[in-house]
């Protein structure tokens, strides 16, 4: 495909905030005006009120009438890779912005029509609406300041790996099929940034917690799993307690099952700021996992366990990232909105992650300027 951007000229600002970042991002970008016109289209989803359109982001970040069409090439009909940005983002977020762990999590983009790469029918438990929508993943960098989106994947169901003319239509590659939430959070955790953080995931179904428990534990990475109330659990070893008496759990019983027996009284808050936390005093087998694990859940004085955790993490590591286990990990949604998540112009698979690398970006200055301004004022 031949490529092809407008001449028009930037609009003429002396240093635009994202001008650092975006010079480090696209470095190795081959050609001199995909470099302008990526760091132009950054420019436009850090500065364009309002839809990031094509159109009224031209309006922010150049002078030319046909500054738009090139804003909507250098996403749909460019060659530029998407991976090595997504390298050089994960290095300038770890280095600018103190991480904390990293957590994949599912985000729902609603979309219009059915034409646009991976768009289908499905129910979104926010709106408690069934819409049209692409179902992606995302690898978030949370950090002390915000959380911060590093790699995608894009959900491919139904048509989008069965039709052989619709994905060539939308350049789909062959290789991309559809795939199991939990393959494709193994697939983010692949992730070549090299850090020493723990992961937080979540299994969405009881057959995901296996394949899951055990590629985290060949990849190293100290982690909290989420999983189903429903996934069964073997006692290992329960640690002596004076709330713990009578008959112990035996044999495999659900988790939530687990820790009712157990009771509240029984466990331990991970600190006085974060009682609805508690750490079972037990180490706890799932069927086909690598080594014991500790059960730890959120559970209210007037209810039983909640949000239920295996984990291989020590207290103290637990307690500094109780706020992002206390509650289901939500991605920072409104504020990815506000980056142009929902303003995709274009229907192919290689133009989606061009533009979900760049929103990405945008995002990523966005938390790296609130920080320092919070800094500053502090």
């Amino acid at each position: 495909m031949t490529e092809h951007h407008g001449s028009g000229p930037v609009r003429p600002v002396p240093h635009h905030p994202a001008d650092d970042l975006a010079r480090h991002l696209f470095q190795d970008l081959p050609r001199a005006d995909q470099r302008r016109w990526a760091t132009a289209y950054l420019r436009g989803l850090c500065s364009t009120p309002g839809k990031k359109s094509v159109r009224n982001m031209a309006w922010t970040v150049s002078t030319s009438d046909t500054a738009w069409q090139s804003l909507h090439q250098i996403v749909n009909a460019s060659t530029w890779r998407w991976e090595p940005v997504r390298r050089r983002l994960a290095d300038w977020c770890v280095r600018q912005l103190p991480p904390r762990a990293l957590v994949p999590a599912p985000v729902l983009i609603p979309k219009r029509g059915q034409h646009s790469v991976g768009v289908h029918r499905r129910f979104d438990p926010a709106s408690g609406r069934t819409l049209g929508c692409q179902w992606a993943f995302g690898l978030f960098l949370a950090t002390e300041y915000g959380t911060t989106p590093l790699d995608w994947r894009l959900h491919l169901p139904g048509r989008w790996s069965e039709d052989a003319r619709l994905r060539t239509r939308v350049c789909v590659p062959e290789s991309e099929r559809s795939r199991a939430p939990h393959d494709l959070t193994l697939d983010l955790l692949d992730h070549p940034a090299a850090l020493e953080v723990p992961v937080l995931a979540t299994a969405a179904h009881h057959t995901g917690v296996q394949p899951l428990l055990a590629a985290l534990t060949a990849r190293g990475h100290g982690f909290a799993l989420r999983v189903p109330a429903t996934t069964p659990v073997t006692i290992g070893l329960l640690r002596p307690t004076r709330h713990v008496r009578g008959p112990q759990p035996t044999g495999a019983l659900p988790a939530r099952q687990f820790l009712q027996r157990l009771g509240r009284a029984a466990t331990a808050p991970l600190g006085p700021a974060t009682s609805h936390l508690r750490l079972a005093p037990a180490m706890v087998h799932v069927p086909g996992s690598p080594r014991p694990l500790q059960p730890v859940a959120t559970w209210p004085p007037d209810g039983g366990p909640r949000h239920i955790w295996l984990t291989d993490l020590p207290a103290a590591r637990l307690a500094a990232l109780a706020d992002l286990l206390t509650v289901p990990f939500a991605p920072a949604a409104d504020s990815l909105v506000d980056h142009g998540l929902h303003d995709f112009e274009g229907r192919s698979y290689p133009g989606w992650h061009r533009h979900m690398t760049l929103v990405s970006a945008a995002h990523a200055h966005h938390v790296r300027t609130a920080a320092a301004a919070w800094q500053q004022a502090a």
